[in-house]
């Protein structure tokens, strides 16, 4: 059951919404608020409090409770924001997505979600669509894929052209000036391998398949950590197995395949992936190629919980704040939406976490 001043606090938001009180417009007393709503005065109190902090209501002592010109104008706006993530089904976007809904419902804003499935064409659709429906903001996990630069520039400049605003999820562009919210990338992947380093490991292979900047952060934390440990670091570590998409479903099996190959002509005992994906690849082909983990490989991942959730597996990696990240990322769009955005704010960095599985053994002497 919720908490009786939310009730009266979602109320009073609808009322302003809806027009029933236009800026400037003085509402009833807290005592005729609380006859109203069969309440006590200091529950209504409470909720006059908090909308005015939120800037729907500005409080005289003397004169009473006023609409705020902050937003309760512009009657014709839409209050929509929309969210095109990879795949909706996926439990991490999916608690981006729970968190970016959580702050925009509170602050009485609806959101649209999509999976565009790392699909150009549907998701061009998908933005042609948020722009006939006059959305106030998008958050997006932006392409990456190689070559696909102006097509990402035309649907950046269609939403930015229609006075759209923009916050990047999970990962950013580097040539645009489009605020972001991820992990702290660099600091997993160097504690993630610290750990594998203080286990004696010290050929350790780093597999990606793009140079996504999630991945390109991930491997400067992994390299970082050897230089700090004053161990030899080799650029053979870092072994990359392009893929013609980030997500690389439909090509699962090949990629299994030159995984298998890559793996037979190197020298390492353990393997750091820089996604559940590719781990998942990781495990195929090492059950294929007669090797365990972890007896005779060690294995660690970025994303592990999804990865163990699916493929029932105990790996050890690091867990990224998806549900934190939404959140951040619905937060920083209403700043910019409300014009009360901190310039300087350009980033933010969310602080992921490391699971202890099972996937990881000390190197025998």
């Amino acid at each position: 059951m919720a908490v009786k001043y939310i009730v009266i606090k979602e109320d009073i938001k609808k009322r302003l919404m809806n027009g029933e009180w236009t800026e400037g417009h003085r509402l009833p007393s807290s005592r005729e608020f609380s006859q109203y709503y069969d309440s006590s005065v200091n529950t209504v109190e409470k909720a006059i409090k908090e909308l005015s902090n939120e800037g729907w209501l500005v409080r005289d002592s003397r004169r009473g409770t006023f609409a705020d010109k902050r937003k309760v104008t512009h009657q014709d706006r839409t209050r929509l924001v929309a969210a095109f993530v990879i795949g909706i089904e996926n439990p991490l976007w999916s608690a981006a997505l729970r968190g970016a809904e959580d702050i925009l419902y509170l602050q009485g804003y609806q959101l649209l979600t999509s999976s565009d499935d790392r699909d150009y064409k549907k998701l061009e659709f998908l933005v042609k669509g948020a722009v006939a429906r006059k959305v106030e903001g998008v958050i997006l996990s932006p392409f990456m894929s190689q070559g696909h630069e102006d097509i990402n520039n035309r649907l950046l400049s269609l939403l930015q052209d229609n006075g759209i605003k923009i916050v990047f999820l999970d990962r950013m562009i580097s040539n645009t000036k489009i605020p972001y919210v991820t992990s702290d990338n660099i600091a997993g992947a160097y504690n993630l391998t610290k750990l594998l380093l203080d286990q004696g490991h010290r050929r350790i292979l780093f597999i990606r398949n793009t140079n996504v900047s999630t991945m390109t952060e991930r491997l400067f934390g992994f390299r970082q950590a050897f230089i700090d440990s004053g161990l030899e670091y080799s650029e053979e570590f870092d072994v990359i197995i392009p893929t013609e998409l980030e997500d690389f479903s439909n090509e699962f099996e090949a990629y299994c395949h030159v995984f298998e190959q890559k793996m037979k002509q190197m020298s390492f005992t353990a393997v750091f992936t820089a996604n559940d994906q590719i781990a998942e690849a990781a495990i195929q082909s090492f059950e294929k190629l007669n090797y365990s983990i972890p007896g005779d490989v060690s294995l660690v991942t970025y994303d592990a919980v999804n990865l163990n959730r699916k493929v029932n597996r105990n790996v050890t990696g690091v867990s990224q704040p998806f549900y934190e990240m939404g959140q951040c990322a619905a937060r920083k769009l209403l700043s910019m939406i409300e014009d009360n955005d901190d310039q300087h704010n350009f980033g933010q960095v969310c602080k992921s976490t490391i699971y202890i599985g099972e996937s990881v053994l000390p190197v025998s002497i």
